[in-house]
């Protein structure tokens, strides 16, 4: 039986605080840094460590109450260098990181229901899944 996941089963929690009425679309990637050795032998390949970052594609939803804008906005210029606690859920897997908070994309059309994306830098590229 094929099991089928929708972005409904999606939920984003940053520092503690759950966003899925905001966030539309929450994709994490990850990929390997890989050295290619060229040995006598033949190739050998060795992977030095991961890269990773989430996406965020939200609704603008400044000055509201628990915004994820304001809140990636005010972490962002507070300490940009300091990583956040996040994770990601989808169809009951759990995966948790730490991303580097950035400033979220502001405006668009006077009659369009304003959205942003946002990338968010995973420290050390370092992800977990329970």
């Amino acid at each position: 039986m094929a099991t089928y996941i929708t972005g409904r089963d999606l939920t984003l929690t940053i520092d503690g605080d759950n966003y899925d009425a905001q966030a539309s679309t929450v994709t994490l990637t990850v990929e390997p840094n890989q050295a290619v050795l060229e040995v006598l032998s033949g190739r050998a390949y060795k992977t030095i460590d991961y890269t990773a970052t989430l996406s965020v594609e939200m609704f603008a939803d400044w000055g509201a109450v628990g915004s994820l804008c304001d809140a990636l906005f005010d972490a962002a210029g507070a300490a940009g260098d300091t990583a956040i606690a996040a994770s990601f859920t989808a169809n009951g897997s759990v995966f948790t990181c730490d991303v580097f908070p950035n400033f979220p994309a502001v405006g668009g059309g006077a009659v369009d229901v304003l959205t942003t994306t946002v990338e968010l830098v995973v420290d050390q590229g370092s992800v977990s899944r329970a």
